[in-house]
């Protein structure tokens, strides 16, 4: 056994042991680790403090420094909402949501040519995805990144199995194709850095490396494109899903992804606390890789 998945299997097996708390202890858990991390100096709150200042100019300094706490908080509470969603009960949580717009999914479906159900990185994301496949009649997948522990990923892929298909490798085109092919629904959140298969596209006005996939997707399958979000108001959570996204099916890739971006940007203005700010967006750029956080 090597000391990475001796590591590894520990944090589950005391993750798994938090997921049996009841559901306040849970997050208020989450909001106390998210706080530590604001206390203590560290790379992830440079990076969001960074990325805030970059997209919020228009706020104080003040007014930037407490967006980057809240969101440090937001972002452990975000921690736990994993937890929840890989490892406790549906009831603990499914009772707290609200899902508004679940028709466009089914309209989208009734065409035989399956759905994208594409968001941003909002901290709640695991957790919804979980509650979102409970109401759909087929597991849907999800396409994602592997995570560099492999011993982990296999936790993760256990546990996202319990409520889905299983997981796609974003590389792996072919499988989503072929899963939209049997008319399933892919969760698809395609807001992170790319260097590869991108294009430069403003978000935030910022030039953002953007994927170009979810057009190439949308057009190659003639699936349609439904976008959803979930916010968090304390103890509970709304699910909105949106009519489908027609302009990813235009020939003006770029054009496309725009809309994209500024369709993210409006949503997470809604509650920007609770985006992943702690995620280097503007790595790769116009005038080098990590141009934007070199010095951090």
């Amino acid at each position: 056994m090597t000391f990475q998945k001796l590591k590894t299997d520990l944090f589950i097996a005391f993750a798994r042991l938090i997921a049996q708390l009841p559901l306040p202890v849970i997050l208020s858990l989450g909001k106390n680790i998210g706080r530590l991390t604001y206390l203590i100096p560290n790379k992830r709150k440079k990076i969001a403090g960074r990325n805030i200042d970059l997209c919020f100019s228009e706020l104080s300094s003040a007014q930037q420094k407490k967006l980057v706490k809240a969101n440090l908080i937001s972002t452990g509470v975000g921690f736990a909402e994993m937890i929840l969603a890989y490892w406790s009960r549906n009831d603990k949580f499914n009772h707290r949501f609200e899902i508004l717009g679940l028709e466009y999914v089914e309209e989208a479906l009734a065409k035989n040519r399956g759905c994208i159900l594409m968001s941003c990185h909002l901290h709640a994301m695991e957790l919804a995805t979980r509650v979102i496949n409970n109401k759909l009649d087929e597991p849907s997948f999800i396409l994602g990144r592997q995570h560099n522990n492999k011993v982990f990923e296999a936790y993760i892929d256990k546990a996202r199995r319990a409520h889905c298909e299983k997981t796609i490798d974003k590389k792996d085109l072919r499988s989503v194709l072929k899963a939209l092919k049997k008319n399933r629904c892919i969760f698809y959140i395609p807001d992170q850095n790319f260097s590869y298969q991108c294009e430069y596209i403003e978000f935030f006005k910022q030039p953002a490396a953007t994927v170009i996939a979810p057009v190439r997707i949308a057009q190659s399958s003639g699936a349609s494109v439904v976008s959803w979000f979930c916010f968090r108001d304390k103890n509970k959570w709304k699910i909105q899903f949106l009519p489908a996204l027609e302009y990813f099916h235009q020939k003006d890739i770029s054009a496309s992804l725009l809309k994209m971006n500024q369709l993210f940007e409006q949503q997470i203005k809604k509650h920007p606390e609770q985006y992943l700010w702690v995620h280097r967006r503007f790595k790769n750029h116009p005038k080098g890789k990590n141009f934007l956080y070199k010095d951090l």
